[in-house]
């Protein structure tokens, strides 16, 4: 029975086409099929249509009227744009997604801190804070006060935390070593 079932598959799926549909279904690949190619299966061969002669001149731009196409904010022979121009023009006309979510490049420099070694275990209230720079360098992680942390003094009262929340040497972790991150230079 089984036997039977996938003979009968195998048939439909192979069954012989009439030449009219062959002939149809090679029109419609047109360009597609390779015009050196023969008869297949006693099939007689399609003829292509003839292509125009491609214009040698470019196209005029089509103004772009979506606000995510770059095509928008620069035109062609403009020179190329830095990608903080890029990002610029997109949060000036308002886009907020894709380049325009990210700032432009050194806008956001790299913080200056203390090293954290890696495989050092932190006492609660302090993270590793991990950065790259605009070319995508990484930098060896910083050590900061975690967000919702507080550190108090011996005598019980909150210490002033830094605004950019970076751990001074002062304020590190007793035992932890005390070594400067160095920044790559631009």
């Amino acid at each position: 029975m089984v036997v039977a079932l996938v003979a009968a598959s195998a048939w439909w799926v192979l069954k012989p086409e009439s030449a009219d549909r062959n002939n149809a279904l090679a029109a419609q690949a047109g360009a597609q099929h390779d015009a050196t190619a023969g008869p297949i299966e006693g099939r007689p061969p399609y003829a292509r249509p003839k292509l125009q002669a491609a214009s040698l001149e470019e196209p005029e731009a089509m103004p772009s009227q979506d606000p995510d196409d770059l095509a928008a904010y620069f035109q062609p022979g403009d020179p190329e744009p830095s990608g903080a121009q890029v990002i610029e023009a997109l949060q000036q006309a308002g886009v907020r997604t894709g380049l325009g979510a990210f700032n432009p490049p050194g806008t956001s420099p790299p913080l200056a801190g203390l090293a954290v070694p890696e495989g050092y275990d932190l006492p609660e209230g302090y993270v590793r804070h991990h950065q790259v720079t605009d070319e995508g360098v990484a930098i060896e992680p910083i050590l900061m006060f975690a967000p919702d942390f507080t550190l108090y003094d011996p005598q019980g009262r909150p210490i002033q935390m830094p605004s950019d929340r970076v751990v001074p040497p002062a304020l590190a972790p007793p035992g932890m070593p005390l070594r400067q991150v160095r920044i790559p230079p631009r």
